[in-house]
């Protein structure tokens, strides 16, 4: 993807990842002089590719121009499949969310209950943002089992055992009828983490955790999403960081994920009340006992909810630690549910784990913090690697009018 062949091209993409950019500071970005800017960015404008439109600014005289990629080109359809159903948006080609619809369902009743929730859930979402299924461009979709990326199927889906080797592309291509981009749900979340957010934009090596009911990881090089050689890079979940730890459920002993995913951290409360340890905990029942409120119990001074999250924070500082040293990033951004309801408890464990196990020219230079909370963003990334999926095709379509 993203193979390009003029600064025409290079300029576009450079746009496309950003919800603006001055016109100004192109020619400082990519070395060229303002008579080329202003060539290139004649051509994108003409050719429907991008809009300029004066930026807003404080100061006063004239306004810098600023650029955004042509929302108009094209509509896409995200949906984030999870454990508990779908989520799906649509929105245009920069990202902006036009609609959104969500159905409940459980993922270990099968392939086609998640189908049938998908297409519920994308039904929802276009009478939301009242859009015609036929105007769709395009589905991104993620998922969080083990994904053959390249040949869209999941291999296995944790928990899920109907989910093997299920060829999940074709599948929902077949249903919605129309072209698919399949995703690990880790990097969708990145993508549009990184996407809405400004302050992260200046850090060209930035990894982003995703903190849930397993780890996930996604990671830019020089500002594009690494993927790997079989497009499968990120998971560091299922890495191990001791050998004779607990039982993942990966198969493996002792991953990251074993300490710190959200099943985890359950997982050592429920087995510390049946051992008979003293807690509040207690008294909730048993389909009341989620993150929220281990969470809540930590925050009262509850010795086993406390335990819990520290045992989870400990491994994800050792995570993150192993992967500053490993990739030298200058941002490390914690999102997912245990760092938007756990993020107090978790966030200086994880940088002292850092400061602690790195070397210091890595540790000196990184940021480590939490993401924003923000709406949708899982399925909202799913809906942007569609975008670039689609304008990778308008590119060439644009540029072999010629």
């Amino acid at each position: 993807m993203r193979k390009v062949h003029r600064l025409e091209e290079i300029v576009f993409w450079h746009v496309f990842d950003r919800p603006s950019c001055l016109r100004n500071d192109l020619g400082q970005h990519f070395g060229i002089s303002p008579a080329t800017v202003s060539r290139v960015v004649s051509v994108l404008v003409e050719k429907g590719l991008v809009i300029e439109t004066s930026a807003e600014v404080s100061s006063p005289g004239r306004k810098p121009q600023s650029l955004k990629v042509n929302p108009r080109l094209a509509t896409l359809l995200g949906i984030d499949i999870h454990e508990e159903g779908a989520l799906a948006v649509v929105t245009d080609l920069a990202g902006t969310l036009l609609g959104r619809g969500t159905v409940r369902c459980d993922a270990e009743r099968g392939v086609d209950e998640i189908v049938s929730a998908s297409l519920k859930a994308a039904d929802a979402a276009l009478e939301d943002a009242e859009i015609p299924r036929s105007q769709i461009r395009r589905l991104g979709v993620s998922h969080c089992g083990d994904l053959d990326i390249k040949n869209g199927i999941c291999v296995s889906w944790a928990n899920a055992p109907g989910w093997k080797f299920v060829p999940i592309r074709d599948m929902l291509a077949s249903a919605f009828g129309m072209t698919v981009t399949i995703e690990d749900r880790a990097r969708a979340l990145a993508t549009a983490e990184r996407r809405i957010s400004p302050e992260d934009w200046g850090h060209t090596e930035s990894v982003y955790f995703t903190c849930g009911s397993g780890i996930g990881m996604g990671f830019f090089a020089e500002g594009r999403l690494y993927r790997g050689a079989s497009q499968g890079g990120g998971e560091i979940g299922h890495t191990v960081i001791d050998a004779s730890g607990p039982l993942c459920r990966c198969g493996n002993r002792g991953c990251v994920e074993a300490f710190a995913g959200i099943v985890a951290i359950l997982d050592y409360v429920r087995k510390s009340l049946a051992a008979g340890a003293v807690s509040t905990l207690r008294d909730v029942p048993a389909t009341d006992l989620n993150l929220r409120a281990v969470v809540n119990a930590t925050r009262q001074g509850d010795a086993v909810a406390s335990a819990a999250l520290t045992r989870a924070a400990r491994a994800l500082g050792i995570a993150v630690a192993n992967t500053v040293q490993l990739l030298n990033p200058s941002l490390v951004v914690l999102c997912g549910q245990l760092a938007l309801l756990a993020g107090p408890e978790i966030l200086e464990p994880v940088r002292l784990a850092v400061r602690s196990h790195c070397v210091e020219t890595a540790a000196r230079r990184v940021e480590i913090r939490l993401a924003r909370p923000k709406k949708d963003v899982s399925a909202i990334g799913c809906a942007l690697l569609a975008a670039e999926a689609e304008a990778e095709r308008i590119l060439r379509a644009k540029f072999t009018e010629e």
